[in-house]
């Protein structure tokens, strides 16, 4: 699976923008295969939150994981195959405890496609060419 950056147009890649007016609703929006896991123990070493991770979350598919060092902070991304099965764990499993210190589950909903988003200029929307 491809390496997902963060794109500042989208809260960093996690989870749903701020719900102040911007943004379309999660009912609107692609679903999410992927779980971001952020305010980790900075005791917890990158494979105990790795393996934790995965002990925590394989009982609902395939998954895989990876730990990032952002500049401010280290996350970890569950990757599942499908959308059902990352949305069964993030219900089951929305809060993860590492040495003591409740870690943040968060769903990265998927964006629209660039052709989705330059399409909608005809219409009066999607973005202007610069």
């Amino acid at each position: 699976m491809g390496d997902r950056r963060r794109s500042p147009g989208f809260r960093g890649g996690r989870g749903p923008p701020d719900r102040g007016g911007r943004g379309p609703p999660p009912a609107e929006r692609g679903g999410y295969k992927v779980l971001c896991v952020s305010s980790l123990h900075l005791k917890a070493s990158d494979d105990v939150v790795r393996d934790t991770l995965y002990r925590e979350y394989k009982k609902y598919g395939d998954i895989s994981v990876r730990v990032m060092h952002e500049p401010d902070e280290r996350v970890a991304y569950v990757y599942f195959r499908n959308f059902d099965d990352a949305r069964d764990a993030k219900h089951a499993k929305g809060r993860i405890i590492l040495f003591d210190k409740p870690a943040i589950v968060e769903a990265v909903y998927e964006s629209a496609s660039r052709e989705e988003y330059e399409g909608g200029r005809e219409a009066g929307g999607g973005r202007p060419h610069s």
